[in-house]
């Protein structure tokens, strides 16, 4: 019974974000077919605020993958951009960007995606002055001659393997090809937009499944008195601050030990609204996608211990800022969404003929032929 359960909220939350998912990633594979990483390389450097805006909007432009975000500021940072800008970049990809902004609004609603958007830019204004503030030239200069050590270790273990890392990390990561030769016709360019399509799912794919299926367990087996518990649901004489505060506490908490990036925190996240975690909790869990464990992995491996750790709390701290500033504002604002009773109510008893079924039968077969294309433009 409990199986068949699980079975159910899992072919639910996957039916409730397929079309949206697919629709996104075709948005974003179509616009990077025409937006090369030499265009993003060479207008992101500047240490000012157009450099930054610049940095926001081909983030959003870009791969949501979590990975590919942090492997593309990484290829910032070592093109000459400021740490500041990479993580704004790194900010955008992950979090302002279509098939995050679609699901958020399938599967939470309207005021979460302006809570996307607002608490989106707001923590990016944040971290940056956390990082201007915080991240001193000696962790900056640390950091360069690890990246500089690692890369001369590869060299020297692999004397041809120079055009290999940076086509590694500007290419098969990013999902940015360079476009060095010329689209005689437009079916190249769909081609090549099928290619970033393929990329996309192969690097973002196992993340979203593990999401759909720690969700759909956590909404089958976690009763509601668990829940209430733990986000102080009843605690009505606590004041509101601690409240707010010790959820997105406790959202950041869950992102860093979920293991889920990308588009499936935001099944989780859905999970966690109907448990009862409140607004601010909810937005401070989708941000922490930038400070997962195997993320802060990718962190040391890049930049070395000393500026994961730095970047943990950097990135925490302005995550911890950007929940409570957007659950305060959101209250004043009177936006902030009547909180579900239960877990129970997250998705709808069973498949229906309607708009949604509608969609993912026209989505369905053409994410199949995408992908299918895309890899053998990938391979050839």
């Amino acid at each position: 019974m409990l199986l068949k359960h699980i079975f159910t909220e899992l072919l639910n939350m996957a039916w409730d974000i397929y079309w949206p998912l697919a629709l996104g990633f075709f948005l974003s594979a179509m616009i990077r077919a025409y937006v090369s990483s030499s265009t993003i390389t060479a207008h992101v450097g500047r240490p000012d605020w157009k450099g930054l805006s610049l940095s926001v909007l081909f983030g959003a432009l870009s791969s949501s993958c979590s990975y590919a975000a942090v492997s593309m500021g990484r290829t910032l940072i070592t093109k000459g951009a400021s740490w500041a800008n990479a993580i704004a970049f790194m900010i955008a990809s992950t979090n302002l960007v279509f098939e995050i902004f679609l699901v958020i609004i399938m599967l939470l609603g309207w005021p979460f995606f302006v809570g996307e958007i607002v608490g989106g830019l707001l923590l990016i204004g944040v971290g940056t002055l956390l990082i201007r503030w915080l991240l001193s030239m000696r962790s900056i200069e640390e950091a360069k001659r690890h990246m500089q050590e690692q890369e001369a270790q590869i060299l020297y273990q692999d004397p041809h393997a120079h055009h290999h890392v940076h086509t590694h990390h500007d290419h098969a990561h990013t999902g940015h090809t360079e476009h060095t030769h010329h689209h005689a016709a437009g079916s190249t360019r769909w081609q090549d937009a099928m290619m970033y399509f393929y990329m996309d799912v192969s690097m973002v794919g196992k993340d979203i499944l593990l999401g759909v299926v720690i969700a759909a367990v956590l909404a089958a087996v976690v009763p509601p008195q668990v829940w209430t518990a733990l986000f102080l649901k009843n605690q009505t004489e606590l004041p509101l601050f601690v409240i707010t505060l010790w959820n997105a506490v406790v959202g950041i908490l869950v992102a860093v030990f979920s293991f889920v990036c990308s588009v499936g925190n935001i099944l989780l996240a859905a999970v966690l609204w109907h448990g009862g975690i409140n607004f601010g909790g909810v937005i401070a869990f989708i941000f922490s996608d930038l400070v997962t464990l195997p993320i802060l992995l990718v962190y040391r491996r890049y930049f070395g211990t000393q500026m994961m750790f730095r970047l943990f709390f950097i990135l925490s701290l302005s995550i911890l800022i950007t929940g409570v500033g957007v659950d305060y504002l959101f209250r004043a604002w009177g936006w902030i969404p009547e909180h579900p009773a239960t877990a129970v109510a997250l998705h709808l008893p069973s498949i229906s003929w309607n708009m949604k079924t509608i969609l993912n039968a026209m989505f369905i077969p053409l994410s199949i032929i995408a992908f299918f294309v895309g890899r053998a433009k990938a391979k050839s």
